[in-house]
């Protein structure tokens, strides 16, 4: 048996994963006025079912009735993510990291980060959607005759996405990635989860980043790999072109 009474037997997750069941499966909630949070500034990570226990352990009457708690693995997650320090975004990142968690996704970073230009507006129409135009000017023909006025019209564009909407998205990853790196440190070294065991496994930091590089410095990588020849002996990869002195 474990110091909290529970049975030993563990289950090993990611910081993602137990998350995910913390507020996906659980239904565990973020509480920012916990018990004990104003205590001396000292966070206790006790909520409703610690009360519940102290209070059977002195011999008072235990609470009951009512739906039922999350799991205390659950409850103690939430109760990290909601003290979550204000250098990595506070109260404003843990809201964020629980509803990621209950959605089962990840901020979205823009995979596709190449520039289109599309309509700046749409609209609706029985056959579907149609870039809306502008007049851009009025102008006129004799046609037989009659003066025609016709209107010169313009499909006014737009460029997404654009630098700076990549890069804010990919800071906003980041910065959810290291609120997820601190939760994984601090829990495993608080040792106060129950039934769950805190991975080393994590999200990826950089997944714009293959192997931690670029997509152009991989490539010019691949293009320095050595290869075998036709006959079968190895040749020699160099950046240059290969130099032979006249015999």
């Amino acid at each position: 048996m474990s110091r909290h009474g529970f049975p030993t037997i563990t289950r090993e997750m990611s910081i993602e994963r137990a998350l995910r069941w913390a507020f996906s499966d659980e239904f565990a909630q973020i509480d920012f006025d916990e018990l004990g949070a104003t205590a001396h500034g000292n966070r206790r990570g006790m909520d409703g079912i610690a009360v519940m226990i102290e209070r059977g352990a002195i011999g008072c009457q235990v609470d009951g009735g009512g739906r039922s708690e999350p799991a205390w693995d659950a409850q103690v997650i939430a109760s990290a993510v909601a003290n979550l320090p204000q250098a990595l975004g506070g109260r404003g990142m843990a809201v964020k990291v629980a509803e990621f968690a209950r959605a089962a996704a990840r901020p979205d970073w823009i995979e596709d980060d190449a520039m289109r230009c599309v309509p700046r507006d749409w609209r609706m129409t029985k056959h579907g959607p149609f870039a809306k135009s502008e007049v851009a000017g009025v102008g006129s023909y004799l046609l037989r005759g009659q003066k025609v006025v016709y209107e010169s019209r313009i499909c006014p564009v737009r460029y997404t996405p654009t630098p700076q909407q990549v890069a804010s998205a990919r800071k906003a990853y980041r910065q959810w990635f290291h609120a997820l790196l601190f939760l994984a440190v601090d829990l495993r070294r608080l040792n106060i989860l129950a039934r769950i065991r805190i991975t080393q496994a994590l999200p990826p930091r950089n997944p714009w980043l293959r192997g931690g590089l670029t997509a152009e410095m991989s490539t010019a990588r691949q293009k320095t790999v050595p290869q075998e020849r036709p006959e079968g002996k190895p040749c020699r990869a160099s950046a240059f072109p290969e130099h032979r002195s006249a015999t």
